[in-house]
């Protein structure tokens, strides 16, 4: 073999190896941007039943000020948090009942996905609260639950088992754009996903390790819908077939030695699947595995739509 072809031929291996290394191991770019002006909803509402069993879920997103933000936005007992940067801040509310469970979770974030701070309710058989405010180099957590059992059933702001902690985050966490699983609504809402191929990918904070959460259109199918739409003050009910985009969620640790054990998405945790209508840009369908529980299926039951 001549000189050259072997210099040329060491050249390819190398640049196959570099293009192996950032498509596994790389993080994920965070050079992304959304608009929430293409978000064409504010409110959803799914239901699902099985074994005598239901899971009613809904979604609220909305934009407010930076400086109702500032006023929402705890202040951690040392350092500062994130400061909201946008002229609007996206506010997501997710409800969720299933299996003896009732919990909420608020999101605030830029419209990057960006997160600021976190809250979650626990109610139901276990009670407890957490907020996760995000820092340049860590994130502060205050954990609390009832201490005894006068204070059960009370608001969580007069629980005394308190937790509070710092969790660091390390160069590559740092490195990526972090968000919430929450926010996947308001994402799959801006992020164009309208023919197979097409993808989208939220990095959710997790305690162990950053995770990874790509949605991937990976076929399409004709379902039959029926739900309410709202617009205007007028109600109507869709109860046709469209052309459903069919997307499954493949979710990786951005780091090497991450784990996905703890990793959910509305109480799924494993082969999470969803339908997608490509023009209103939300999820009508949402499947996968529920602890205790098994498949689960909940269906989109209500849509309002931005005016």
């Amino acid at each position: 073999m001549k000189l050259w072809d072997k210099k040329r031929l060491r050249i390819a291996k190398i640049s196959c190896f570099a293009a192996f290394w950032v498509f596994f191991y790389a993080p994920v770019s965070v050079a992304v941007e959304y608009s929430p002006d293409k978000l064409k909803w504010n409110h959803l509402t799914y239901s699902g039943s099985k074994f005598f069993m239901s899971m009613d879920t809904s979604v609220s997103v909305g934009l407010i000020s930076n400086d109702q933000a500032i006023q929402e936005l705890i202040k951690p007992p040392e350092g500062d948090g994130k400061h909201p940067v946008s002229s609007e801040i996206v506010k997501i509310n997710v409800q969720n009942k299933v299996v003896g469970s009732d919990t909420e979770f608020t999101v605030w974030l830029e419209p990057n996905t960006s997160v600021l701070q976190r809250t979650s309710i626990y109610g139901g058989v276990k009670e407890w609260y957490r907020t996760y405010r995000f820092m340049d180099n860590k994130v502060f957590s205050d954990k609390r639950k009832p201490a005894n059992r006068s204070e059960k059933g009370e608001p969580w702001q007069s629980w005394s088992n308190l937790y509070p902690g710092f969790f660091t985050l390390d160069d590559s966490e740092k490195s990526v754009v972090i968000s919430e699983s929450e926010a996947l609504f308001y994402l799959i809402g801006v992020a164009d996903l309208n023919k197979v191929g097409d993808q989208t990918t939220l990095n959710i904070y997790d305690r162990s390790g950053v995770i990874a959460a790509t949605v991937k259109v990976v076929g399409t199918t004709q379902l039959l819908v029926d739900y309410q739409r709202q617009q205007g003050g007028r109600s109507t009910r869709i109860n046709k077939k469209i052309a459903a985009l069919e997307a499954v969620m493949e979710a990786r640790p951005i780091k090497a030695g991450g784990n996905l054990d703890e990793f959910k998405f509305l109480g799924y945790k494993d082969d999470i699947r969803m339908m997608i209508d490509p023009e209103l840009n939300t999820i009508l369908q949402i499947s996968g595995s529920i602890e205790y529980v098994g498949e689960v299926t909940i269906r989109l039951q209500q849509v309002s739509l931005n005016p």
